[in-house]
């Protein structure tokens, strides 16, 4: 997981609480591989739902 500041788009870690280059807000932002465990997840835990109803 990193963050994105909202103005200019960099990309900070996340101990990083404003942007230093513009003094925006930054959001939080999964990584790739954050995005596809989410989403394993999401679909085992539909599979399963599927199955019990």
């Amino acid at each position: 997981m990193y963050k994105v500041c909202k103005n200019c788009g960099k990309q900070f870690d996340l101990s990083v609480k404003k942007c230093p280059e513009c003094g925006g807000k930054l959001k939080k932002q999964f990584t790739e591989e954050e995005l596809e465990e989410i989403k394993k997840q999401n679909d085992d835990f539909t599979a399963i739902s599927n199955f019990m109803f």
